[in-house]
């Protein structure tokens, strides 16, 4: 009997070092616990970012809305995101998600309701609790400072009114470093202090002119926030930074050649903001090809490839840009485009194919893109007034951030159809449509044969203009 128990506790045991000894293999295991409020029975991903992407992880099923996945050291530190189905008041809403920050720590997540919805707590993480004072601070700083630039131009000298704003818009900037210096000083040690610093921006005087901002701002925009860390591309804020530069450089005015050369200096004056580190310096020339390429800019794009392809894996870059091109063929001009079913903002299921218009548009969109954020309203506009033909949209929002999302919409109230897929870029109609840049618009008829891919409300005009004679 002795002889038994011994063997019993020694298999025991060894299950146990077993057991406990995988998650080693891997580095110190983490454990992120998630309780939500209103969760539906079934999966929930967790996904990490790269860049203004993001990628399935883990998985698992959940039937009470509590559960957990395990880290370690050998996952990047970073912005990660858990998408979910809710259920609340028996209303059904799909994928929703909460980001958080994973910075070699445990993490717990519970979610409650609150006024505008599901708001999430982080009781034994100061890494996301700061992180969420800095964005709901960095949210309300972009409202007041636009705000105030649109007083302050045409600016008006001598009006007490105009001075006031110049000084309140100058002393936003102020403020705004020292809030990002105090966090800074206080905890160094966050990841969240990366992000603020890839963030900083030089001070601009509030009666300086547009036009003397953008010069400004197109030297100085990176001094204090070079792209040096290679931590960030696991958060989504490079892409972001690199648009924000580009959109200085943007003059619908200019002809093509014009722009292309104004870009190809952007491109210079980014890359030599860029840190030497190979890994990032791939990332910005991969960014920088795709967003060309999309637009139709050959130009920059043999500019980058002369300059800047030889520092970084060029038959990386060559399969990048084949791939590109097979999906340029498979949905060109002619083609017939791939068939889906996708849920609007009200929860009703559209397939593309059983659609009754003669004409219909998909759109990909996200309000990072400042191009987007500008051709939805006058696309939206031309859907209400002027739409002869009975063309229908579906427009799909690959936006990495609800919250953004939601807010536009509310703004803009679109009357055709609206959908948001938190999958992103990994979403498998944006995967079938390979969706690589922001606007992608599809124009095609009944059949769903592409009949044109504008890129600019101009473009689409001239398109559909085609169509009505």
């Amino acid at each position: 009997m002795i002889r038994m128990i011994k063997v019993g506790v020694l298999l025991l045991f060894s299950i146990h070092l077993l057991l406990f000894s995988i998650p080693l293999l891997r580095g110190q295991p983490y454990v992120v616990n998630v309780t939500l409020a209103h969760a539906e029975k079934g999966q929930v991903y967790l996904a990490s970012f790269y860049g203004d992407r993001f990628n399935i992880v883990d998985s698992m099923e959940t039937g009470t809305g509590s559960f957990y996945f395990m880290l370690s050291d050998q996952d990047p530190a970073g912005v990660y995101r858990i998408i979910y189905n809710d259920v609340y008041n028996g209303i059904r809403s799909e994928n929703l998600f909460i980001e958080f920050i994973f910075n070699r720590k445990n993490v717990d997540i519970y979610t409650e309701q609150g006024e505008t919805g599901l708001i999430p707590h982080f009781p034994n993480s100061l890494e996301n609790r700061v992180y969420r004072v800095f964005a709901a601070y960095e949210m309300d700083y972009e409202e007041q400072i636009m705000e105030l630039y649109r007083k302050l131009h045409p600016p008006q000298p001598g009006d007490p009114g105009y001075e006031a704003s110049v000084a309140r818009y100058e002393a936003l900037q102020r403020e705004r470093t020292r809030f990002m210096d105090s966090i800074q000083a206080v905890h160094p040690g966050l990841y969240t202090t990366r992000i603020i610093k890839a963030f900083r921006s030089p001070f601009l005087p509030g009666s300086m002119s547009h036009h003397k901002r953008i010069d400004t701002l197109k030297i100085c925009f990176f001094n204090h926030a070079a792209i040096d860390d290679p931590l960030l591309l696991h958060a989504p804020v490079y892409p972001f930074r690199l648009l924000d530069y580009l959109s200085l450089y943007r003059d619908d005015s200019q002809p093509m050649d014009q722009q292309q050369e104004a870009y190809m200096e952007a491109v210079d004056r980014i890359m030599v903001n860029v840190s030497h580190d190979p890994t990032l310096r791939s990332f910005v020339v991969e960014t920088l090809l795709e967003g060309f390429e999309m637009l139709g800019m050959e130009r920059v794009q043999v500019h980058l490839a002369d300059h800047y392809l030889d520092e970084i894996c060029e038959s990386d870059i060559a399969e990048l840009v084949q791939d590109r091109m097979e999906g340029y063929r498979r949905m060109a001009e002619g083609k017939v485009a791939p068939d889906f079913v996708i849920r609007d903002m009200e929860g009703e299921n559209h397939q593309l194919s059983m659609l009754e218009n003669p004409y219909a548009v998909v759109m990909f969109w996200a309000t990072t893109c400042e191009h987007c954020r500008e051709l939805l309203p006058r696309l939206h506009e031309w859907y209400l007034q002027e739409n002869t033909i009975d063309l229908e949209f579906i427009t799909i929002s690959i936006d990495t951030s609800y919250a953004r999302f939601e807010a536009y919409i509310r703004e803009l109230e679109p009357r055709w159809i609206t959908s948001h897929d938190p999958l992103g870029w990994e979403g498998m109609v944006a995967g079938d449509y390979y969706i690589y840049a922001t606007p992608s618009i599809f124009l095609m008829d009944r059949n769903r044969t592409i009949l044109d891919k504008p890129i600019t409300y101009r473009q689409f005009l001239r398109a559909v203009r085609k169509l009505e004679s």
